[in-house]
């Protein structure tokens, strides 16, 4: 399993619209075949800093993922809401 950790820091005028578009994009990921698990976050104490924790069955289900048109309507959305740039962090398991 390949797991991507995304870190987003929101504009804070702009939160509740990349819930919104956020919760859309989680539901239709787990519907993909290549997706372990697909889990959308809310720092407590920073409410303004999200986490998408994905985890894929492969490096090409990753891939595939972002070829998606639920992914590629989100980002489209929710891109400009950014504060600052995203953080993005692959792991990859031991064999």
């Amino acid at each position: 399993m390949i797991v991507k950790n995304v870190t987003f820091y929101i504009k804070s005028e702009n939160i509740k619209e990349f819930i919104e578009a956020t919760i859309e994009n989680r539901d239709n990921s787990r519907k993909e075949e290549g997706i372990v698990h697909f889990d959308f976050l809310q720092c407590k104490d920073e409410p303004n800093k999200f986490l998408l924790y994905e985890g894929y069955k492969s490096e090409e289900a990753m891939e595939d993922h972002l070829e998606t048109e639920h992914f590629k309507k989100w980002i489209d959305t929710v891109e400009k809401y950014f504060s600052s740039p995203r953080d993005k962090i692959v792991y990859i398991p031991f064999n």
